[in-house]
Formats: structure tokens, C-alpha cells, sequence
């Protein structure tokens, strides 16, 4: 049976439930692994605060979505930095939250948020970074409101400049190996780390064997919150993408994707929290939280 006839059936047949290739697939893999989800919350301290609480509820919904729905997970953090962010950022909305917070985290543990970045940029999935290739082309020099929002937040990253030399070099032929080529480029990027030689590229731009193409922290954190995380939030808000773990592409590598995007916003979340001053949240509980959280989604995907 197709994915689209099982997605038919499966809403036919309710309440029984329906699973699908990827979700069999993530069960198996979590029995032989203890039943034990990839992924251990920090330790929150007690407050009084109104909004501190309004989080925690949003961090309990979150929970009660794994281990199955880390999509569901993401989507329940990203409501705490929208919610958590406003005093912080005022009248500048969510955009203005995602392209701004990374200058206030490291202007307030700078040690603590550049390991943390270091952390999440050296092991982003290869399949995520294929997705963030794969929207950066598909919107370059686009006319289309929504789709400039997004190449917007992608030339502030990058600068307009090395967008066009990325989407000249990596979107002139719209096969695969395009696409996996923009990926592996973007995984470099989001590492920090220098490419090990020149490729005598002629884009220059994109030569990362020179040290002024090498993203700054802060730089590396406004695109994983304003490219990556805040795209996918868009997304699933106007409901245009098909369920992760219901299609015929779902597979284990998308549930490794959606279990370090959960992580980013968890990670991003809880360092709002430590700015407002929140339950005793610190930036070096959080480094602990992302580096155990890596380790646990190495040990489980592997």
C-alpha cells in the first residue's frame, strides 16, 4: 500500500492506529535501545513567575510528545521563545527574536554559548542540512512575500553576496547531487572549522579555507534560529508540509533531524529562560544539557 492510501486509511480507521514505515522503523530502533528516548531535560529550580510556569506547562506538553513526536516536542519550544523572548525584544515579534537573541546570549556567558554552538554545529544532521539547501535555493530570487521572508533572514545571515554566490554555484541543476553538495557546504559552515585546503572555487565567497568566509558564533547562531528553526516553525504553522513520520520518504534519518532541531529549540529556550533570570537556569547547565543530549542522539542513531 502507498503512503497516500495508508494516510486515507489510517484517518478512516480511527481510532485503531495506523503505522507507518518510519514509525515502525524509530519503534524498533527504541527497543533495542531500552525504550529509552535520545533526550534528558535539564533541571529547572523553583519560581514564582507567572510566564516561567506558562514555559514549564509548554516543556510538559513537550515531553508528553516523546518519545514518538519530536516534531510535536519542537513545535512546544518554539511557543517558549516566542512567549519567553517578548520582554526582551520589544515590539520586534518573533523575527526580531530569532535574529537577535544570539547577541544577547553570548553577550551574557560568551564561554558557555560558544561551546554550545560548537556542540550543535559540529553534529547537525547531514539530512538537515539538505533540507536548509534544498529551501535556500528553492526561494533565491523569489517574488513570492513568504518565500522573500525567508531569503531575507538568509542574506542577514550570510550576506546578500555569499547567498548569490551560494545559489549560483549550488542551484544551477536542480539534481540530487546538487542538493547533497549544498549540504555537506552548509555543514562545514555551521561547524566554524576552516576547510582543510582551498578548492580553488570561483566562488570566492563560498572558500572556506579563508578565514573571513568562517562564520562568527554569532553569525552560526542566528542561522540555526533564524534559517533553520524558525523555517521549519513557519512551515508546520501554515500546516503545508505533510505529517514527518507519515510519507513515503520518512525514514530514521528524519527522526534523527527532528531530534536535533528539538534539542536547538530546547537549548534556545531554556537560554531565554536564563536571561530573564528564571529558576536558576544557568548557560552552563544548559552547555551540560547540549553536550549530554548530543551524546545520547550519537549513541541511539548510530
Amino acid at each position: 500500500m502507498n503512503s497516500q492510501d495508508q494516510r486515507i486509511q489510517a484517518h478512516n480507521n480511527w481510532p485503531k492506529r495506523e503505522e507507518f514505515k518510519a514509525e515502525r522503523a524509530f519503534r524498533d530502533r527504541l527497543a533495542s535501545k531500552g525504550g529509552d528516548a535520545p533526550f534528558k531535560p535539564i533541571s529547572l529550580g523553583k519560581d514564582t513567575d507567572k510566564t516561567y510556569h506558562v514555559c514549564i506547562g509548554h516543556f510538559l506538553d513537550a515531553l508528553e510528545a516523546l518519545p514518538n513526536r519530536p516534531d510535536q516536542f519542537f513545535d512546544h519550544c518554539f511557543r517558549v521563545i516566542d512567549e519567553s523572548a517578548r520582554p526582551l525584544f520589544n515590539k520586534q515579534g518573533i523575527k526580531g527574536i530569532v535574529q537577535g537573541l544570539a547577541g544577547k546570549l553570548l553577550s551574557a556567558s560568551n564561554d558557555d554559548w560558544q561551546a554550545i554552538v560548537d556542540e550543535l554545529g559540529a553534529h547537525i544532521p547531514l539530512m538537515t542540512c539538505r533540507y536548509l539547501a534544498k529551501r535556500m535555493l528553492q526561494v533565491h530570487g523569489s517574488t513570492n512575500d513568504l518565500e522573500k521572508q525567508l531569503s531575507g533572514r538568509v542574506e542577514k545571515c550570510l550576506t546578500k553576496k555569499t547567498y548569490d554566490a551560494f545559489a549560483a554555484k549550488f542551484g544551477t541543476d536542480p539534481a540530487n547531487s546538487c542538493i547533497e553538495r549544498a549540504a555537506s557546504f552548509l555543514k562545514l559552515y555551521l561547524s566554524g572549522k576552516p576547510a582543510s585546503k582551498s578548492r580553488g572555487s570561483a566562488y570566492k565567497l563560498l572558500d572556506l579555507h579563508d578565514p573571513k568566509n568562517v562564520p562568527s558564533y554569532q553569525q552560526r547562531i542566528e542561522f540555526l534560529l533564524s534559517v533553520l528553526l524558525f523555517t521549519m516553525r513557519n512551515e508546520r504553522a501554515h500546516g503545508g508540509v505533510l505529517s514527518a513520520f507519515r510519507t513515503s520518504k520518512g525514514t530514521l534519518e528524519r527522526y534523527e533531524s527532528y531530534y536535533f532541531s528539538m534539542l536547538c529549540t530546547y537549548v534556545f529556550a531554556a537560554g531565554i529562560l536564563s536571561l530573564r533570570g528564571f529558576g536558576g537556569v544557568s548557560s552552563a547547565l544548559i552547555r551540560k544539557c547540549a553536550t549530554d543530549n548530543i551524546l545520547l542522539q550519537k549513541k541511539f542513531f548510530a
